[in-house]
């Protein structure tokens, strides 16, 4: 497909691993609708490039689905979706608080759902399309915090599933888990506090986010288009090297 004729919608976007995803893939000849609640980051990823199109949305908001159906009526066709957003909320099971659950829920579960219910009929008529949800290896061995991980475990359900309903119209979806990843929380850690993360994987240091957009970037190609339900490690050990 030409530069700027496909559509890929990434949540989440003003984030470390989010910016970069959107900036990598724009550059890949993506046109990108990139949603995000902070405004001045949004706004300094949009004058980045020109494909970027910005959306300032609250994913917990009801009408979230109609926003981006009325940013996507001058874009290119959705070929792909990325639900990279996420909020880590909570603590320890004793301590947990009712709200705090449900938050987890609301904003790393139900918003991919939904625009997955709203990217699924646009996909179909093309007979293609790739959905990526970015979740957590503490969906799978667990955390501190049972809200976070148990709103990453339903991530894995939910992708496993749709893989499942849509995979005879070839609409793929996969599940990506990143592992610690320098961000903007990174940079507030200390040196001896990234080294010690950094040594519980077999690589011994932190993941770049152009490493996450690059993975992203496959699981939207064509060079993967026989993988569906598919769980993809990036913690580079880190899940199981402890």
């Amino acid at each position: 497909m030409t530069e700027g004729k496909k559509t890929v919608i990434i949540t989440g976007a003003a984030g470390g691993m989010g910016r970069e995803t959107c900036r990598y893939l724009a550059l890949q000849g993506w046109k990108v609708l990139a949603i995000d609640h902070n405004q001045a980051r949004l706004a300094e990823l949009c004058q980045s490039h020109t494909h970027i199109k910005a959306l300032l949305a609250d994913l917990t908001d009801i009408t979230l689905v109609s926003q981006v159906q009325h940013q996507l009526q001058d874009m290119p066709p959705v070929m792909g979706l990325v639900n990279l957003a996420g909020a880590s909320i909570g603590n320890t099971i004793d301590l947990l608080e009712e709200d705090d659950w449900q938050q987890s829920f609301a904003i790393n579960v139900t918003p991919a759902m939904r625009l997955i219910q709203a990217v699924s009929p646009m996909l179909r008529q093309q007979q293609s399309g790739s959905i990526v949800n970015v979740g957590s290896p503490v969906g799978l061995i667990g955390a501190r915090k049972p809200s976070y991980a148990a709103s990453k475990s339903a991530l894995l359900g939910l992708t496993m599933s749709c893989a499942r309903n849509l995979g005879a119209d070839n609409i793929r979806v996969n599940l990506l888990l990143p592992g610690p990843t320098i961000t903007e929380m990174t940079k507030d850690w200390s040196a001896e506090r990234c080294q010690q993360i950094a040594e519980g994987s077999f690589l011994k240091r932190l993941c770049t986010p152009i490493e996450i957009a690059e993975v992203i970037a496959f699981l939207l190609s064509p060079a993967s288009r026989y993988m569906t339900g598919s769980v993809v490690d990036m913690t580079a050990g880190s899940m199981w090297g402890h």
